[in-house]
Formats: structure tokens, sequence, C-alpha cells
């Protein structure tokens, strides 16, 4: 399930959309400090007003995710237009317009990832039919994060999903193979201008479209 996240000191604004989230169950809503976690340039991200250095943050933010930001602010003559695709709550906000708004992006992000899988050959094929040839072990944590749109992996999933370790003995692989796997993955698909792109975020790691 996707994971939003949100910052700030307004606790009204998370208290209500938890309110929803328990009723509907569409994803998760986690508080977190944008501060110490700078992983955050593939998740959607609602940023309150209510914290020092407000602007400051969101500009820098901007720079690295252009269609995840979402503000709730006080300031009616805020100006961000240099953001592209933002969208810009005034408080007093109604919560089942951003509730919805976050729905809208979640499955932008889904719709976006647009590929198939060949297992046969174990090939990664874009939406012009170009196909891209891939090893076991890439075919697999391809097929894994597919199978997860949207949902970050953590590395003991990975390990025992692609190479079959059990927890208990993850610890026995050099986990920088799999970086070294991603890496190789990431060389690929950019070679054939398929627009997705392995993330490595705050839970783990994680597909998503290139816009």
């Amino acid at each position: 399930m996707k994971i939003i996240y949100y910052y700030g000191k307004d606790t009204s604004i998370y208290d209500s959309l938890q309110n929803i989230i328990r009723i509907k169950n569409k994803f998760i809503l986690k508080k977190i400090d944008v501060y110490k976690n700078k992983n955050l340039e593939s998740n959607i991200l609602i940023l309150d007003d209510s914290f020092k250095g407000f602007l400051n943050f969101i500009n820098l933010f901007s720079k690295k995710s252009k269609n995840n930001l979402i503000i709730t602010t006080k300031k009616e003559n805020i100006s961000l237009s240099s953001i592209e695709d933002l969208r810009i709550f005034i408080k007093p906000i109604k919560i089942l317009d951003l509730y919805k708004e976050i729905i809208k992006r979640i499955k932008k992000d889904e719709d976006a990832v647009k590929v198939t899988l060949n297992k046969s050959n174990l090939s990664l094929i874009n939406p012009h039919g170009k196909s891209l040839k891939l090893t076991e072990k890439e075919f697999k944590l391809i097929e894994l994060l597919l199978n997860n749109k949207g949902k970050e992996l953590n590395k003991k999933n990975i390990l025992f999903e692609v190479w079959g370790l059990k927890s208990e003995k993850v610890g026995s692989l050099d986990t920088r193979v799999l970086e070294t796997l991603i890496s190789r993955i990431r060389r690929k698909i950019r070679s054939v201008n398929i627009k997705i792109s392995i993330t490595k975020n705050i839970n783990g790691y994680v597909l998503n479209s290139q816009v």
C-alpha cells in the first residue's frame, strides 16, 4: 500500500486524514521529519506551513520532485508558480478535497508505470514494443517491484524473493550485490528509454514512473 508522508505542526490535518483512512483504507499516512530524511524524491509529501524555513524547504524539495508535493497553508498570496504541478490548499481546508488529491496522485503514479514483462525470454518491453533483455535476477527484481507498484520493499524482502534467502541468512550475503544489481538495471533501462526508475526511499526500494 502506498505510503504518504506528512510534515508540519498542525496535527488537525494529519488526524482528520487518518480518520478517513480508517474507513477507506486506500493508503498509509506517516509523519516524517523532512530534515532527517533526505530520500523523498519519489514520495507524495504533504507539507504544512507550520514549521520554520517552510518556503526555503519547498523550493529545495521541488527541484527534486516536481509532481508529488502538496502544500497546506494560511497564506493566500503564497507565490510558488515556478513549481510544476503543485496543489496548494488554503486553510481552513476541506479534508475530503485533500484526500481526493492524494488518491488522484497515487493513481497517476500507478498508471504511468506501463511496461510489460515477457517471462519466456526474460525481457522487459516498453509501450512502443522495444524489448530489453534481462538476466534472471534482474527479471525477478523488476517483476517483484512491478507487482508491488508504489510500495516500498526493504532489503530483507528483496533478498528473500530474488535470492531465496530467509531472514536469518540475509546477513550471509553481502547486500552490496543488491545495489550492484539495481545499478545494472538502471543503466539498461536508460539505454532503451523506458520511463521507469528504481528509487531508494526511507523504507526501501520502489518502482516509479519518470515524468
